[in-house]
């Protein structure tokens, strides 16, 4: 069966680490001072979490070949 334009695993897995890495140097939310820091920094990493979270779903709906 053709796989179309899927990608291969290791490139989720690629991508996922470099999010995991960039999630690394976001700010704990302890570490800001103010509410708009705060808020900043909270819903990007909650984006961050939620988007590695997406990627892991497709790729195993890939995987299973449920994406054509």
């Amino acid at each position: 069966m053709a796989r179309g334009n899927t990608m291969d695993p290791i490139h989720h897995a690629t991508i996922v680490d470099k999010l995991m890495q960039y999630r690394g140097k976001v700010p704990q939310v302890t570490d800001v001072h103010n509410r708009i820091g705060i808020c900043g920094v909270y819903q990007l990493r909650k984006k961050i979490d939620e988007l590695i979270w997406q990627i892991e779903n497709y790729a195993k709906t890939d995987e299973m070949e449920l994406i054509k």
